[in-house]
């Protein structure tokens, strides 16, 4: 029983629902932005000119083009989807998911999780 709660706290906030899909925390998103790891701002361009996390691609999940646009990336490679609050990111994932991305990091809290903690924005 230790040995499952000691795995639950080194996970950090993090889930997976087992398909590809994970879901992650502002913490993990710093840390796989710093990896790397491209991070994909899926809001509107007015929500994105507004304030957007610094680093950050702008493809707005709205567009004709948005999926055309996100072929653009490699399906091998991570990936970190984000909108304003975890609706569109849900939405965005899974039909990256079934466009054969293998690895979709999901920040469920989205723009409000981290505009609510003060952390920096552009």
């Amino acid at each position: 029983m230790r040995f499952i709660y000691l795995l639950i706290i080194l996970s950090g906030c993090t889930t997976s629902d087992q398909s590809g899909i994970e879901i992650i925390d502002s913490i993990k998103l710093r840390q796989l932005q710093e990896d790397g790891v491209q991070v994909v701002d899926i809001r509107t361009k007015k929500e994105f000119d507004n304030g957007h996390i610094p680093g950050v691609m702008h493809i707005d999940f709205m567009s004709s083009d948005f999926m055309n646009r996100m072929n653009e990336f490699s399906v091998s490679e991570p990936i970190i989807i984000h909108c304003a609050s975890g609706g569109r990111s849900k939405k965005a994932s899974d039909m990256l998911q079934k466009a054969g991305f293998e690895l979709i990091y999901d920040y469920s809290g989205g723009f409000a999780d981290w505009k609510s903690k003060g952390l920096k924005i552009e």
